[in-house]
């Protein structure tokens, strides 16, 4: 499970507040709050998933591949826990300044209408024999009495891919966005339903929520994003933890549509890059006052993180801006301490910054 608290502080873009906590939980027992820590952010990439844009979509595949970096490295680097969160709580703050209908909040009925127009009438369809041996690893068998369902949701994600192909992103882009919130839906209904799908993509499972990865993975060609969505996905998995995981199955599905029409999605604007930079050149005095201020409230701070110091663990800093609002000369109070006096020059940033301010370990 998540930590209630920290998932809260993320999920509203409370930056200074989520890297005190998670810097205090850091401190406070590493090897009993780690997993914590990796839920939590597992769970907010679900989270954004469930919104996420088109527009948007590249900003979801670099926190969840920065996610996964986390979680495979072997030692704790604070500097980067605090870009991660940093970015996270950014992406999380285009919710809060521009609220939609997120997924998994309709009902099925409802989905069902939003899109029942990529089926034909008659809901019947006989894939090619090329398409159904691209899929046969998540078909069920012929006789099974889901057979003919797993073709028409096939049908139905290769129809939009094929509407997508030939439209283009200047002249297109907002039927090009339609059909990937429609694709979205698409996953959404069907991860709902209580459909069982024999496949051999997952062998021991029949829940649905295999069928559709599986369909993901092979639309994809195996595209890096798709499996690192499907790593995060399956990483501590429990059956309870399908609903909480969900959204990454339909980022994933936005995805798809990104990896035909990349050129529709946005980077880092300019505000965001000057707050990343700005964070990780400051990152050190940061946390050196955040400690200061958890050891003056009598926390329990293990040795082995004292020792972590000495291993140049460059740790990132918290920008005083709740939602998008920051200030770009200073640093906020943390804990009613005195302000840390930052001086920054935001000239010449560009998106390549970006590219070298990352949590992935080189």
């Amino acid at each position: 499970m998540y930590h209630n608290e920290l998932y809260n502080f993320i999920y509203k873009g409370e930056i200074k507040e989520s890297l005190y906590l998670v810097t205090e939980l850091i401190l406070q027992n590493k090897d009993k709050n780690i997993e914590l820590i990796e839920n939590t952010l597992i769970s907010i990439c679900s989270y954004i998933g469930t919104f996420i844009s088109i527009y948007d979509i590249r900003l979801w595949v670099d926190v969840v591949e920065e996610t996964l970096t986390f979680i495979n490295y072997d030692k704790i680097v604070i500097k980067n826990i605090y870009l991660l969160i940093t970015k996270l709580c950014i992406v999380c703050d285009i919710y809060i300044k521009k609220p939609i209908s997120k997924s998994g909040i309709l009902t099925v009925q409802k989905l069902r209408e939003k899109i029942i127009d990529l089926f034909p009438t008659s809901n019947n369809v006989e894939l090619n024999y090329y398409t159904i041996n691209k899929f046969q690893n998540v078909l069920p068998p012929n006789d099974s009495e889901t057979y003919k369902l797993a073709q028409l949701i096939i049908y139905g994600v290769l129809s939009i891919l094929n509407n997508i192909e030939d439209l283009d992103i200047d002249d297109d882009n907002e039927k090009i966005f339609n059909f990937s919130n429609k694709l979205r839906d698409l996953f959404d209904y069907f991860s709902r339903k209580n459909t069982k799908f024999e496949n051999k993509f997952s062998s021991n499972d029949n829940d649905s929520i295999w069928f559709l990865w599986g369909i993901l993975n092979i639309s994809s060609n195996n595209d890096d994003i798709t499996n690192i969505a499907y790593q995060l996905f399956l990483y501590n998995y429990t059956k309870k933890l399908k609903n909480e995981r969900s959204g990454l199955l339909w980022g994933a599905s936005i995805a798809l549509i990104f990896t035909y029409k990349k050129n529709i999605a946005r980077v880092w604007n300019k505000d965001e890059i000057i707050l990343i930079k700005k964070i990780n050149e400051i990152s050190m005095d940061l946390y050196k006052e955040i400690k200061k201020i958890i050891r003056n409230s009598n926390i329990n701070i293990r040795n082995e993180i004292n020792e972590n110091e000495n291993e140049n663990e460059n740790i990132k800093s918290s920008h005083g801006f709740d939602g998008l609002h920051y200030l770009i000369n200073y640093l906020p109070q943390l804990k009613n301490n005195p302000t840390i006096e930052y001086n920054y020059n935001n000239e010449n940033i560009t998106s390549a910054d970006v590219k070298k301010i990352n949590t992935k370990y080189k």
